[in-house]
């Protein structure tokens, strides 16, 4: 459909802006009544695609479409009231036996319809390795493909948005065994290279940093990781600089050496109680030299989702720093906040869950040093020393969804967009702009209306790192609608909107591809 368009937006932001995220989790009239999921990390998929189209007369014309990708698993649950996956955080019913759940997390989704596998957090068109796609050509893009925090990972048609085919991080390389990664992977700003990490629980348990180059579409295993002080975690997202890879092992265990979400059947479930004694064990990996993990440093106990950007610093004596932006948590309070229960206004306990867990679902932006990172030969012996931490700044002067813009990735970066929750409902309730340098923020909210995650545009003819706008799905409370905002990045300033006449869910993150 063509949406309203109100006020100007820049001819710089034509393209194409795709939007992930949950549509329902309800199905209604099972032959065990309503079927309902309980966090929203596991809502039923969909993909949402606003085309920004310039005009000779210099106004933007923008159309929108939007597609669940789950369709098959809607009919098995309407048709059985059964949801036999492995979830983030359903509850199951504990009389399933062990082997149905070994066989079923195990799993490597080839087979069967791809409406059947709900995969859809983060999305990018052209991956480097995942080029199965069946698009019929017509779109710029050979393939768009979604992704969750497990290593399953789904392609759709870039312009209607239908399910093509699922595959699994194993026809990307043998070695890629396990079942988990990051929903985040890392691109490389200039060669478009693709790192992320595969969790195998193989005991003990082993990670497999792994990087797949744009040129050649081949993966290489950068390091395989094990050892007394490795435990398997819950990693949404990583970092990556000029020259290495950083994976930061989160105070978020996994029960059994990962093997309790066997019988926990979904993830949250399966991660063991908060450790404020713990730390956080940050591992560097080399992924330019093939000298594999290179260092390893510790910080006390915390939570992160989302990454913000990371960059090399050189000293005086010549040796190299690694500086690490990231929004984290003092505690896994956060996690739970996503209930759907705690999450939404017309529930009775969202309130109380708000106030009563204000400590640990409160964000705050972290910058980590990892001091003189070996840069020429590998030591036979990795010492393990302390991350120093070298800025906070607590929210709501930040929020989540960490955005900077990109071609300031791997660079240092100074301003910082996130979602912000400053108490005004029971979610995001604005966007901020951080100066890191200052701490001055600078917001945009409008009351009882929610944004999701800001995406930077940047202005070609710009050479401020502020200089572009970004692009905001917000909800509008009022009215039951939503619309595609477009603020000024300078000062988060309206340039202009797009109405859509519907709802468009509130969803987790997004792309923008220019023309």
């Amino acid at each position: 459909m063509e949406l309203v368009v109100k006020g100007h937006i820049p001819r710089y932001a034509a393209g194409t802006l795709y939007r992930t995220g949950p549509a329902q989790h309800i199905v209604k009239d099972t032959p065990k009544g309503d079927f309902k999921l309980s966090h929203w990390f596991d809502g039923f998929s969909k993909v949402h695609r606003f085309e920004l189209i310039p005009s000779p007369d210099g106004s933007m014309k923008v159309s929108y479409n939007s597609r669940s990708n789950v369709d098959t698993l809607l009919e098995k649950i309407r048709a059985t009231g059964n949801y036999d996956q492995i979830s983030f955080g359903q509850k199951r019913d504990p009389c399933d036996g062990l082997f149905k759940k070994f066989k079923t997390f195990f799993q490597i989704p080839r087979d069967g319809s791809p409406g059947e596998h709900n995969i859809g957090v983060v999305i990018a068109p052209d991956v480097p390795g995942m080029d199965d796609g069946k698009s019929d050509g017509k779109s710029r893009f050979k393939t768009l493909t979604v992704f969750t925090d497990s290593t399953g990972f789904k392609s759709l048609d870039p312009d209607t948005l239908e399910p093509l085919g699922v595959a699994n991080q194993r026809s990307l390389h043998p070695s890629l065994t396990g079942p988990f990664s990051a929903a985040h992977a890392n691109v490389d700003p200039l060669t478009g290279d693709v790192i992320n990490h595969n969790l195998d629980f193989t005991f003990p348990c082993t990670y497999r940093v792994w990087k797949t180059s744009r040129a050649i579409e081949e993966t290489e295993i950068l390091a395989t990781i094990k050892g007394p002080d490795i435990k398997p975690a819950y990693i949404h997202a990583s970092f990556i600089s000029a020259n290495f890879a950083i994976l930061a092992l989160w105070s978020a265990h996994i029960a059994a050496g990962g093997l309790s979400v066997l019988w926990q059947r979904n993830v949250l479930d399966a991660i063991k109680p908060f450790d404020a004694s713990g730390h956080v064990l940050w591992l560097v990996v080399d992924r330019q030299h093939g000298r594999g993990l290179v260092a390893k440093f510790t910080s006390p106990a915390a939570f992160m989702f989302h990454s913000a950007n990371a960059w090399e610093e050189t000293n005086a004596d010549g040796s190299t720093d690694v500086v690490c932006d990231l929004v984290e948590y003092a505690n896994l309070d956060v996690i739970h906040r996503f209930y759907y229960e705690n999450l939404m206004s017309s529930s009775a306990k969202a309130p109380a869950f708000v106030s009563d867990h204000q400590t640990g679902i409160n964000p705050r932006f972290r910058r980590y040093r990892l001091r003189n990172i070996p840069t020429t030969n590998t030591p036979a012996a990795i010492p393990t020393r302390a991350a120093e931490v070298v800025k906070t700044i607590d929210g709501p002067l930040v929020g989540e969804f960490p955005t900077i813009n990109p071609r300031f990735s791997t660079k240092p970066s100074r301003y910082l967009y996130t979602a912000v929750d400053q108490g005004r409902s029971s979610f995001f309730d604005g966007v901020a702009k951080t100066d890191l340098e200052t701490g001055e923020v600078v917001y945009w909210m409008a009351e009882h209306h929610t944004p999701g995650e800001p995406i930077f545009v940047a202005d070609p003819e710009g050479t401020a790192e502020d200089a572009g706008v970004l692009l905001v799905v917000v909800l509008d409370g009022d009215r039951g609608t939503s619309y595609l905002l477009v603020l000024d990045a300078r000062d988060l300033s309206e340039v202009g909107r797009a109405e859509v006449e519907g709802v468009v869910a509130f969803g987790f993150h997004g792309r923008h591809i220019g023309r």
